[in-house]
């Protein structure tokens, strides 16, 4: 066995090292074939990520579809509930329950309101017409 007993300078180490890298990235069929399966695994990595992405936002927003399809259905049974607190016959019924009773004519008080003011008119105390019938003074 010899044994080289020169010593190589550093920059001809260097230059050794700078011919020999075309050789490393030299692609042969092996290494063609473990590229094409990382793109590959890649690619499936994404598809899968994008699935299930969509598959949760289907899922939020059947969650969403039927909540909404609940208040719907709240908000239709409130409607109702209005309307029939609102009908007239069960208010005169709750009328006459707490003792509430038609107004008759003479309860009536009507007040005549005067026209406002000019800004060159000065305001005025209340006119005759403007109390209620009887004389009395409006509270």
């Amino acid at each position: 066995m010899a044994v080289n007993t020169q010593r190589i300078s550093p920059l001809e180490g260097a230059r050794a090292r700078r011919l020999a890298l075309p050789r490393y990235l030299r692609l042969d069929g092996s290494r063609y074939l473990l590229g094409l399966i990382l793109i590959l695994s890649l690619m499936s990595l994404i598809v899968l990520a994008q699935t299930g992405v969509v598959a949760t936002r289907g899922y939020a927003i059947a969650k969403l579809e039927d909540q909404r399809a609940t208040l719907m259905r709240e908000r239709t049974l409130l409607q109702e509930r209005q309307a029939r607190a609102q009908a007239l016959d069960r208010i005169r019924r709750r009328a006459d329950q707490i003792g509430l009773r038609p107004m008759s004519a003479d309860q009536a008080r009507y007040l005549d309101i005067p026209e406002p003011a000019t800004p060159a008119q000065a305001p005025t105390a209340l006119s005759p017409t403007a109390r209620p019938k009887g004389g009395a003074a409006a509270p």
